[in-house]
């Protein structure tokens, strides 16, 4: 990460934590504004207090605001996510291979961050962090846009993948990028708001979406494409209906600004069409000899199942598949730099063996009961993207879990409680 895009990310990080403190003692709506900044932090990646992500500060201090909800209907799926993450993270009491013990509390207060957005957030609550987080991918994209044209001096990735160069904007790296804008993609396509903002908020995350190169973000909203339209075909064969078009406003004229743009970006540069072409074919296909990001993620694989061979039935403990390298050398000896595996599904099972199970599949099972819902569409779309990428530590997972535990489907009562119709804003009615 360049110095430039180090600075920026935490400028950001330590400003919303900052104004968070501010607003949350003096401002008279500060239940909106601290929401809203609970939905930006969980669209940072790193940026942590001691080891803390700020969204989990934020989360604890929004419990101590007036007006919270009490979602007793909660209560359940939040004592299953709890109970699971409580048995992976105990792991690092028992693993032979524990890189960061420090990883459990880190789970623990990720799970609780997610537990207390789900118990105490009304209709308004979710419509502010959905914004703030369409907000912060937002602001990830139009970075990486002005870095592509070279208004910011950020240097471009992986020249040999595309011939503009991959942007990373606010993250890391472009994988991470082509994730948020993602999220980006399918807030302002399903949030419900007047057709500029839905042109204007779609079209940058769209443009990056494409231009980042990011596969594993493409798989994952085909997927996500796929099983929402199979949940909403059979709930239409069941004989339900929906109403209202809110969301649907603008998304004819976005539709259209984007492919404006695209043909426009291509006339400019006819390159980036093959480019995309040879990236797009190479998500299924097998996998090339100068494929180095493919190959990496192949040999990672094989050293995790290498691990996964001999491992009792806790496993060798939370953060030991971080011990498999980029190349997939494994490091037994010493301190490994990263402490999860980029596939969230096999760096669990090397983790938690047995004792990963409940938390691998409450999240899988909670994104596909809520497949229909904003929250678990955008869950299931990180899920995915996190079997080559893996964002089950971000923070932004754990806004989904909680949203999604108190997601309802359109034709059953809120989960809210009286008087808060949240579904109106988790389903985002069409």
């Amino acid at each position: 990460m360049g110095l430039f895009t180090e600075a920026l990310y935490l400028g950001l990080g330590f400003a919303a934590a900052a104004l968070g403190a501010v607003v949350a003692l003096t401002h008279p709506g500060r239940r909106n504004i601290l929401a809203f900044l609970l939905g930006v932090s969980a669209g940072l990646v790193g940026v942590q207090i001691f080891k803390v992500h700020i969204f989990t500060l934020l989360a604890v201090a929004w419990v101590f605001l007036p007006g919270r909800a009490r979602n007793r209907a909660a209560f359940k799926p939040v004592a299953a996510l709890l109970a699971a993450a409580l048995l992976l993270a105990s792991t690092t009491l028992l693993g032979d291979l524990v890189n960061s013990p420090t990883l459990g509390l880190q789970l623990l207060g990720l799970a609780v961050s997610a537990a207390l957005v789900a118990l105490t957030s009304n209709r308004k609550d979710v419509t502010a962090m959905l914004w703030g987080l369409l907000a912060v991918s937002t602001v990830g994209s139009a970075v990486g846009v002005l870095q592509v044209f070279q208004v910011i001096p950020l240097d471009l990735w992986h020249l040999h993948v595309s011939s503009i160069g991959r942007p990373t904007g606010i993250y890391p790296e472009p994988d991470w990028l082509g994730m948020f804008s993602g999220v980006g993609v399918l807030l302002s396509w399903r949030l419900s708001m007047s057709q500029p903002a839905k042109v204007a908020l779609f079209l940058p995350n769209i443009t990056v979406f494409v231009l980042a190169m990011a596969r594993a973000s493409w798989i994952a909203l085909l997927v996500c494409i796929a099983a929402a339209t199979v949940a909403s075909a059979v709930h239409r064969y069941r004989g339900s209906t929906t109403a209202g078009t809110g969301p649907r406003r603008g998304r004819r004229a976005a539709i259209i600004v984007a492919s404006v743009a695209a043909i426009v970006a291509v006339a400019a540069v006819p390159q980036l069409q093959e480019d995309v072409a040879a990236r797009a074919s190479t998500m299924l296909g097998t996998v090339q000899e100068d494929d180095i990001s493919g190959q990496a993620r192949i040999r990672q694989n094989d050293s995790l199942f290498e691990l996964a061979r001999s491992i009792p039935v806790y496993g060798h403990g939370l953060s030991s598949a971080g011990r498999v390298g980029v190349w997939g050398q494994i490091d037994t000896v010493g301190e490994s730099q990263n402490n999860v595996a980029s596939n969230w599904v096999l760096g669990m099972w090397v983790d938690g063996a047995l004792f990963a199970l409940p938390l691998m599949a409450f999240l899988i099972g909670l994104a596909l009961v809520r497949v229909r819902t904003i929250p678990g569409q955008l869950l299931l779309f990180t899920l995915v993207c996190s079997l080559f990428s893996n964002a089950v530590f971000f923070p932004v997972t754990w806004l989904f879990v909680g949203l999604a535990m108190i997601a309802a489907p359109p034709n059953r009562g809120p989960l809210a409680g009286p008087r808060h119709r949240l579904e109106d804003t988790l389903v985002g009615r069409e």
